[in-house]
Formats: C-alpha cells, sequence, structure tokens
C-alpha cells in the first residue's frame, strides 16, 4: 500500500495554486471584474506566505502578485470613473 503524507499541506498549497489558475482563467476569458481581481492578489498573498512555498516559485509569484494589484487597481480607477447608472422604479 502506498504511504500517505502525514501533511496536508503540500496538497493544500496544490488546491491553492489550481484555484489562483481557474481565477486568472475566468478573468481572461472575458470576466473582467474587480472584485475577481482583488481575489486573485488574495490568492497570491497565499501563496506566497505559504510555509512550503519552493523558493523558486517565490519569485514568480511575487511577479504575478504585483502584476494582479497593477490591474486591480486599474478596475477599481474604471469603476470609480463611471457614471453611476440610472435607478427606474
Amino acid at each position: 500500500m502506498p504511504e500517505q503524507s502525514s501533511t496536508p499541506a503540500p496538497a493544500e498549497l496544490t488546491q491553492l495554486h489550481a484555484s489562483t489558475c481557474l481565477s486568472m482563467t475566468q478573468f481572461v476569458n472575458g470576466r473582467h471584474c474587480p472584485k475577481l481581481a482583488h481575489s486573485i492578489v488574495h490568492q497570491l498573498s497565499l501563496l506566497l506566505a505559504h510555509p512550503d512555498l519552493a523558493a523558486a516559485s517565490r519569485e514568480l509569484y511575487q511577479q504575478l502578485l504585483e502584476h494582479w494589484q497593477k490591474i486591480a487597481a486599474h478596475l477599481l480607477e474604471q469603476d470609480a470613473r463611471r457614471e453611476p447608472r440610472p435607478i427606474y422604479h
């Protein structure tokens, strides 16, 4: 019988990575939502803070975090400049 890992940390890291990739894919496929961009920034922050993250991956995630922070800020700025939509009763 194969040995099971006593620590779930690598699986947690893999799941977080997969979730982040899915969110980025949703964004790229047209869901340009400020909340989604903010969620990606949060997920990348969690990845960078993870104790089991390999040193080689740290630089990549840091660059991605900086990129997504700019995207999130740009989208928030765009939303702030938009005229409020009229509400019809």
